[in-house]
């Protein structure tokens, strides 16, 4: 009789041993290689068959006609798809512990129960539970089929036999295969149930959506193995202080990634949030020293943002740097680029900036903008509500081009912005109408910012 040989398997990255260790060598995490029996590795039966392969067709000459793509009834999620859900492609929405994950494909369904056959997989609830979870938020839906079944092989047969129009899995960690005696969630277990959905929604052209749960570490449990597999990527997760519910792509292989949707979690589900610039904008009108707007970018997408900063007299001998939403250490640099070429005593104050609304942001085209707020707070002279800047600064004080910058202007714009400060090598970029919008060179030219006493922008062009 053959011996089986042992395997030890990471259960964060997937790396495979013959013996036990403490640390893996491929993501360097402590503790996570476990032993899996059924320690030969698992074999499709392909390898048994003989099979004929399909002739490979010249790129030029394959179909191109892009298939219909799914709506999901949110606007924005449907542009983090992509435009919508791609018929046989295969995603994964990963979270945490009770952000809305089986909330937010409980109302997918809804929608799309409306024109075609949806099942929904629950490993983690039985069907009265998620009856009783969709009268609280006063969802039906007569094509919704419910099912607890647990076991790969079984629902692909139920695929086949159901011909379903979408399915969702909730959530992979619970099904395991039966050729394999590894306790389900393991690695071994994850990436062979997966790829057996991948081949069914290839071959059957269905979509299939898996929900998986995040670690402490912040990655899908289980983990990088299954991203590789699937087309899509979706984390779904909370803001910081717990208010709104943010749902981006992390890998789209049919769109572009970092486009996000916001969600607002009440008693009846998920509410889309349409206004974002709304959520972290004042939105009145007075002039304050020290703030001023700028834009960020979100994927295909641009948001427009507020940067705030307190400059203030400090009691210690060494001052303090201290930020939330920038990275600190960025504005340590900005600070000490500011005190050497605008000749200002920074080291005798405190600076203290803040990406209003809780975001969290580190890209450098915020760079101006943080500057601009240092030095209003310092001067105690306001930035024209009206008014918005872009850039990255350099360590010799010059204003370098940012990336996208004309979604960026679109939607200053559309905020209501008239007067927009970019660096002088976009400018060759800019469509259309360029009026209002300003070159800056260096960071001497900080003055053309700046309003006059009376609240006009200063007429320095």
């Amino acid at each position: 009789m053959k011996k089986t040989p042992r395997r030890f398997v990471c259960q964060s990255c997937g790396m495979e041993y013959t013996r036990w260790a403490g640390k893996c060598d491929s993501c360097n995490t402590w503790n996570t290689i476990v032993e899996e029996i059924g320690s030969e590795k698992f074999s499709s039966k392909s390898k048994q068959l003989k099979l004929k392969y399909i002739e490979p067709q010249s790129l030029n000459n394959s179909d191109t006609t892009e298939p219909d793509r799914i709506l999901t009834g949110f606007s924005d999620l449907d542009r983090v798809f992509g435009g919508g859900i791609v018929p046989g492609s295969i995603g994964i929405i990963g979270g945490e512990p009770g952000v809305g994950k089986s909330t937010l494909i409980l109302m997918i369904a809804r929608h799309l129960s409306t024109s075609r056959k949806v099942l929904y997989i629950s490993g983690e609830e039985s069907a009265p539970q998620i009856k009783m979870r969709a009268k609280r938020m006063n969802l039906s839906g007569e094509n919704i089929f419910l099912s607890s079944e647990t076991t790969a092989e079984t629902i692909v047969d139920m695929i086949r036999g159901e011909n379903p129009g979408i399915v969702f899995i909730d959530s992979i960690q619970t099904i395991s295969r039966e050729d394999l005696s590894n306790q389900a969630g393991t690695v071994t277990q994850l990436r062979e149930c997966t790829q057996l959905f991948l081949e069914s929604a290839k071959s059957t052209g269905i979509p299939i959506f898996l929900i998986g749960h995040i670690t402490k570490e912040g990655s899908i449990a289980g983990p990088r193995v299954l991203e590789h597999l699937v087309d899509i990527v979706l984390y779904f997760e909370s803001d910081k202080l717990n208010y709104f519910r943010i749902l981006r792509a992390a890998k789209n292989r049919f769109g572009p990634v970092g486009d996000l949707a916001i969600f607002e979690m009440n008693r009846e589900g998920l509410r889309q949030i349409d206004n974002k610039n709304s959520l972290y904008l004042t939105g009145e009108e007075e002039l304050r020293s020290g703030a001023v707007f700028s834009a960020i970018r979100e994927g295909s997408r641009a948001m427009t943002v507020e940067i705030q900063a307190l400059v203030s007299k400090s009691g210690y001998a060494q001052p303090r740097r201290m930020s939330e939403g920038v990275d600190n250490r960025r504005l340590i640099l900005l600070a000490a680029v500011m005190e050497k070429f605008l000749k200002i005593p920074f080291s005798e104050f405190d600076i203290f900036s803040n990406l209003a609304g809780g975001l969290t942001n580190d890209e450098p085209a915020l760079d101006l903008a943080i500057c601009v707020s240092i030095l209003s707070s310092y001067k105690e002279e306001s930035v024209s509500d009206s008014t918005a800047v872009l850039g990255e600064v350099g360590l010799s004080g010059e204003i370098r081009p940012i990336s996208a910058v004309n979604v960026r202007i679109r939607d200053l714009k559309g905020f209501g912005i008239k007067r927009i400060f970019i660096p002088h090598s976009n400018w060759k970029e800019i469509e259309g109408e360029n009026e209002g919008i300003y070159g800056l060179k260096h960071l001497d030219e900080f003055e053309k910012i700046f309003t006059s006493g009376t609240g006009s922008v200063q007429d320095v062009f």
